[in-house]
């Protein structure tokens, strides 16, 4: 009969236990390496997100500009040695994508003991520009209506003109009640919608309001007034030029920031209507700057005759926050635009 030899048996449970923490090892080694990679693909997806969105947000102002300015946001956030191919692409209409696809490196640690030094990455980012076709105010849609135009960034205009001298005048919009819509007639209307008393009901592009006629200089004057009680701004305290005819908002806050309707009549024509019950239809929107009012204009407060004209600078702004509904982009419409990642 063999005889039983506890040192051989330590023997192979020593040779099993070796076997099994080169084994567990290299799982660990692997996972260490596995994470630090994953860190590695992240921070290359972010440079690429932020690289698509900033170069969507320039799409109006034509893919070159657009290029140029997704390279320069890769190029803040890469790490050495990443590259990016940046190209303009379709999601919902022509040209409407900047599409960044980014390649990189990322280092291996214990995995070079199998002979990989390192693991090749590549990501895919896609930001897409829409129209903003729907805008839910917050206080911030004015009772005006500006006749289609081709609107020239930081150039002031009139976006309100009594008796309609300026082919822009007043608004009788729906306001929101409890859960519905109520149409109001009445002296205070355009004041209340002004100051923000009254809120304008969601807005959506091919939608129908009546203008609002009669002797309205007052009841502007005096909503203005009391929209700025806490003093005006200047326009550069409000925005900032980003170049390109293109700009983004300092101050959210702002009261003087507003947003317009862009109008035609039920003609399509650029003609403000005259009649009492006459309508003009929504074809967009746009962003403002109220400057002052008057005319000559000068910054408020206003005077009862001076909510004759009411004055704005036109900005063009991508904006990236939430918006209700969006469209494909019209780079022809001068509305509103919304970034957003597709991809």
């Amino acid at each position: 009969m063999e005889s039983f030899s506890c040192d051989r048996e330590r023997g192979q449970v020593l040779a099993l236990c070796s076997v099994f923490l080169v084994v567990l090892l290299g799982f660990a080694a692997m996972a260490v390496d596995v994470g630090s990679w994953y860190v590695e693909k992240h921070k290359l997806q972010s440079a690429a997100d932020a690289a698509a969105l900033a170069g969507a947000g320039h799409l109006p102002a034509g893919f070159a500009v657009a290029q140029a300015t997704a390279t320069a946001q890769f190029t803040k956030n890469k790490t050495s040695g990443d590259a990016a191919a940046i190209t303009n692409v379709t999601t919902n209409t022509a040209n409407d994508t900047v599409q960044v696809i980014a390649t990189g490196t990322a280092p291996s640690f214990f995995a070079k003991v199998f002979g990989l030094d390192q693991t090749n990455l590549r990501v895919t980012a896609k930001a897409v520009i829409r129209t903003v076709t729907s805008f839910s105010s917050t206080g911030n849609v004015m009772p005006f209506g500006v006749m289609k135009n081709s609107y020239t960034p930081g150039t002031s205009y009139t976006i309100y003109g009594d008796g309609s001298s300026s082919n822009n005048g007043a608004l009788s919009l729906d306001i929101i009640s409890g859960s519905n819509c109520a149409t109001v007639n009445g002296s205070n209307e355009v004041k209340d919608t002004i100051t923000g008393a009254d809120i304008a009901c969601p807005i959506t592009v091919a939608d129908t309001a009546s203008v609002k006629t009669g002797n309205n200089t007052g009841p502007i004057a005096q909503g203005l007034n009391d929209r700025m009680s806490g003093g005006w701004q200047t326009f550069d305290q409000i925005v900032t030029s980003v170049g390109n005819g293109l700009y983004e908002i300092k101050d959210s806050t702002s009261k003087q920031l507003v947003v317009i309707p862009i109008v035609t009549n039920l003609q399509n024509g650029t003609t403000w209507p005259q009649g009492s019950n006459d309508q003009i239809r929504v074809v967009g929107f746009a962003y403002f700057v109220i400057t002052g009012c008057g005319n000559p204009t000068k910054p408020g407060p206003c005077t009862n005759s001076d909510g004759k004209y009411v004055n704005g600078t036109f900005v063009d702004i991508v904006d990236a926050s939430t918006v209700p509904d969006t469209g494909a982009w019209d780079p022809n419409a001068g509305s509103i635009t919304h970034i957003q990642l597709s991809e």
